[in-house]
């Protein structure tokens, strides 16, 4: 049985499980594996607000 406090289940919807799925195996990851990378990743991109903050920074100085 997995540990409680070590690892926690997410419903989604079967069309996004297929879709995992499928991109898990082209990565050669498990579901798991695959949400947490992807979880990361997304965790390290900027946000929409920072998006926009920097391009109207850019706008700005006349740099666009």
């Amino acid at each position: 049985m997995a540990e409680t406090k070590k690892y926690r289940s997410v419903a989604v919807p079967i069309p996004t499980w297929q879709m995992l799925w499928d991109i898990a195996e082209r990565n050669h990851r498990s579901p798991a594996q695959q949400i947490a990378w992807l979880v990361d990743l997304a965790h390290k991109t900027p946000t929409d607000g920072d998006i926009v903050k920097m391009f109207t920074t850019l706008q700005e100085s006349g740099d666009l």
